[in-house]
């Protein structure tokens, strides 16, 4: 069964980042520019019953990420305008308010994710370091601590299931591991499959990779560390008891992913460029690339041409316009659902751990809606029944 389409921005915008409320009935989307809309009624099949609530404009610049917290059903914003919002419904008012948060950064902010506990946030940034962000309620205002062991921009966060652990994925080449336990927000200290507790910005581990880190995800349970490089490839990284840790990688002739979701501890989808999201599974012998969730369909015949000019000139206008070779029968659409590069992943639907159905942004404009149950997909092998 093809996955859902609903194409909610003009395409020639392009969607940069999208995030779903606890309950699945709200989203909020950038239209790849400085606003952020939020919809309400999106429980409905049809996107055209969506109704537009809130359109907010507090950033100056394009908004890089946002993310709504299932705890608190806080919003968090950050932008190139190197600021980040925290967004609190006021229900006496039925409006979003913005609090500004003092990240102390000179270059655009990247990437923010909540931690799991919604106590706190990570912003990365063009700086070099990473605003680990949490409300101070004494003055009123939400404060930064900062971890700087980066030697260029930092593109992407994730967070360990304990709340106390980040991965961060730069364009040093570099996935890292650190801490960020805050005695007065955490409570007792975690230091998940890591043997030794650190301190606020101590490094636990640090990989390598041939390219810059596009995007980090932890597994559900944590104990598997996955990122992807600029240079079409995957790492895994399996942690065992104590700190000692297995890395695999995997290169795939793709383009690169510029996201990642675990849908089970045995299987990870990566989306980005290719238009097309690609699944990985894990098990006993490894991590190994599964297969693309849109199979190509069988193309019609292809029209011959007469002349080698002509045949010349067929070939570049379908590389230009369709990225195909060959100009057959009926070929004015690509063979995928999204018609740009895919900015972003979320879940939207979760059970026994799982993740059942799941959505795709991209700069086509497009909110793709894909359920795991009819992907043709091995879900026992993959753990996700």
């Amino acid at each position: 069964m093809a996955p859902t389409a609903h194409s909610l921005i003009d395409p020639l915008l392009g969607i940069s980042c999208h995030a779903w409320n606890a309950d699945r009935s709200q989203l909020a989307v950038c239209p790849n520019d400085n606003t952020m809309i939020i919809y309400s009624n999106c429980s409905s099949p049809d996107c055209k019953q969506w109704k537009k609530l809130h359109v907010l404009e507090e950033h100056d610049m394009l908004i890089s990420a946002i993310d709504w917290s299932p705890v608190t059903n806080n919003i968090v914003t950050c932008s190139h305008d190197r600021n980040a919002f925290v967004w609190q419904y006021e229900d006496s008012e039925a409006k979003w308010k913005p609090s500004l948060v003092i990240l102390r950064i000179n270059r655009a902010a990247m990437d923010v994710k909540w931690s799991p506990d919604g106590r706190k946030f990570a912003v990365a940034s063009g700086a070099k370091c990473v605003p680990v962000c949490y409300f101070e309620a004494e003055h009123d205002w939400w404060v930064s601590k900062m971890i700087k062991k980066h030697k260029s921009t930092v593109l992407s966060v994730a967070w360990h299931p304990n709340s106390q652990i980040l991965a961060t994925g730069s364009s040093d080449f570099k996935c890292r591991v650190f801490s960020t336990y805050i005695r007065d927000v955490d409570g007792a200290q975690e230091c998940g499959a890591f043997g030794e507790a650190k301190v606020f910005e101590e490094e636990y581990a640090s990989y390598g990779a041939f390219g810059w880190i596009d995007s980090v995800s932890w597994s559900p349970k944590g104990e598997v560390l996955c990122f992807s490089g600029h240079d079409s490839s995957i790492q895994f990284v399996n942690y065992n008891d104590g700190a000692d840790a297995e890395v695999q990688s995997i290169r795939f002739r793709d383009l690169p992913l510029n996201s990642l979701l675990f849908l089970s501890e045995n299987a990870v989808v990566g989306a980005g460029h290719d238009m097309n999201p690609l699944l990985f599974s894990g098990g006993t012998g490894g991590w190994a690339f599964e297969k693309k969730l849109e199979e190509k369909k069988e193309e019609k015949k292809v029209v011959a041409t007469t002349s080698g000019v002509a045949a010349a000139r067929a070939m570049f206008q379908n590389r230009t316009n369709l990225g195909q070779s060959n100009a057959t029968i009926g070929s004015d659409k690509l063979s995928t659902t999204h018609e740009s590069a895919i900015t972003c992943m979320r879940a939207t639907s979760v059970g026994s751990g799982n993740v059942k159905t799941f959505t795709t942004t991209g700069m086509d404009g497009k909110l793709v809606n894909w359920d795991v149950a009819t992907l043709d997909l091995n879900l026992g092998a993959l753990n996700l029944q």
